[in-house]
């Protein structure tokens, strides 16, 4: 595991130590995917890539009985603290520990790789998990042509050519495809634009290595040269205050499991 020390901040062992900043910015994709769910009063909700449990929050206070998976142990930590009677797992979208039709719901917000058949896969996993009239959530990040997220993907392909995926989203084009490939029906979806700040370079780095994807680039190629990499590619975005200011969305799907719906119409 990375351990950085950048413009003065720590990544402490410990998740705690560091602020989620992502997690909390992504509040409002959160309810979107919600409300796009419908009612989730008393039906079974599994959090797929739950983080620090903020979605699963959410649906616990709409009254879903709510589960999560997450193969960041330092974020399940936090997760067990604000949820302590919750069914939180170490795992990840493509062995859910958990058996087949065990939700009326699941959702997987940024768990979903960019497409092929991995995210087939995935996407049937998902599947597996949830009862037949359920519905499955997904989504991933959509970034504008000439982002600096784009600049940074260009920059990682090139310093490991032969390594992990490092760009994408779970919500490109051909999902519904890879949705219905996976025995799912599509219903709908949407797309919300989701800037984020962080106060500095140090702060945004901080923040990304805690992503799973990032991780096993850094495992193939070093986290020097990743983070001379992202430091490179972000300059565009910070301000004269040293502040970081990214322009990114977020695309999510609705699909539903064969079978009579379990939700109320």
């Amino acid at each position: 595991m990375p351990s950085a020390v950048i413009d003065g901040l720590a990544r402490g062992a410990r998740e705690q130590d560091w602020p989620p900043l992502p997690e909390w910015e992504h509040r409002p994709l959160h309810r979107a995917v919600l409300g796009a769910l419908g009612p989730v009063d008393g039906l079974r909700l599994l959090d797929v890539g739950c983080g620090v449990g903020l979605l699963l929050r959410s649906a616990e206070s709409r009254g879903a009985l709510v589960a999560g998976v997450d193969s960041a142990v330092e974020s399940l930590e936090i997760a067990r603290w604000a949820l302590p009677e919750v069914d939180l797992r170490v795992g990840d979208a493509t062995a859910v520990p958990f058996p087949d039709a065990a939700f009326d719901v699941v959702t997987a917000s940024t768990a979903v790789p960019p497409g092929g058949r991995d995210r087939v896969a995935v996407l049937a996993e998902l599947a597996r998990v949830t009862r037949a009239g359920g519905r499955v959530a997904v989504g991933g990040w959509a970034h504008p042509a000439g982002c600096w997220a784009q600049e940074f993907g260009s920059r990682l392909r090139r310093l490991a050519p032969d390594g992990p995926l490092t760009t994408g989203t779970g919500a490109e084009p051909g999902l519904a495809g890879d949705l219905s490939a996976a025995g799912l029906t599509v219903l709908g979806g949407g797309e919300l634009d989701c800037p984020a700040v962080y106060p500095t370079r140090g702060a945004m780095w901080a923040a990304m290595l805690g992503s799973e994807q990032l991780l096993q680039v850094i495992g193939f190629a070093g986290e020097r040269a990743v983070h001379e990499a992202f430091l490179a590619s972000v300059e565009p975005v910070v301000a004269a205050d040293g502040s970081v200011h990214v322009s990114k969305a977020f695309r999510f799907s609705v699909a539903a499991v064969a079978g009579p719906p379990c939700f109320a119409q």
